[in-house]
C-alpha cells in the first residue's frame, strides 16, 4: 500500500511544476510525502494545517455550506492546496508561487495554479478506503 501512495506522489510531483513538497496527513500525523524543497518543516505545515482544516470545516458547517472538501492558502512563497481526501486524511500540495511584480505574473499565477489544481486532483486516489489503516511514518 505505501508504495503506491509513494508512485502516486512522485507521479505527482514529475507532473507539476515548481513542486515543494506533497503530503498525505493524517489523524496522528504525516502518513507519506515528497520534498523538493528541505527548507520546509513538514510536520509544523502538516500539524497547522490539520488545525486550519479543522477551523475552516467546522465554519463551512455552521454556515450551512456542507462539509469542507477543498481549502487554499496563498503566501508570498506558496501556493498551498489541501484536499480531504477521507474523512480523517488529506492530501496537501506546495508549490512555489509566481513573483508578483513580473508583468503579466497574476494571469500566469491563476494559469499555474489552475494547471496544478488539475493535476493534483487527477492523481489523488478516488476511493476513499486506499486510506484506510495508513499510519504516520
Amino acid at each position: 500500500m505505501a508504495a503506491q501512495f509513494r508512485d502516486v506522489l512522485e507521479t505527482m510531483r514529475k507532473k507539476l511544476s515548481d513542486v515543494q513538497a506533497i503530503l498525505i496527513v493524517g489523524p496522528d500525523g504525516v502518513v507519506d510525502h515528497v520534498l523538493a524543497d528541505s527548507s520546509l518543516k513538514i510536520e509544523t505545515i502538516a500539524s497547522e494545517y490539520a488545525m486550519l482544516l479543522r477551523i475552516a470545516g467546522r465554519a463551512s458547517q455552521d454556515a450551512g455550506a456542507g462539509n469542507l472538501v477543498e481549502q487554499t492558502v496563498i503566501s508570498e512563497k506558496s501556493v498551498m492546496i489541501a484536499r480531504l481526501v477521507s474523512p480523517q486524511h488529506f492530501v496537501i500540495l506546495i508549490t512555489k508561487a509566481q513573483e508578483p511584480d513580473r508583468p503579466g505574473s497574476f494571469r500566469t499565477q491563476e494559469r499555474r495554479f489552475g494547471d496544478s489544481k488539475t493535476h493534483f486532483l487527477r492523481g489523488i486516489p478516488r476511493k476513499k478506503r486506499e486510506f484506510t489503516g495508513l499510519t504516520a511514518i
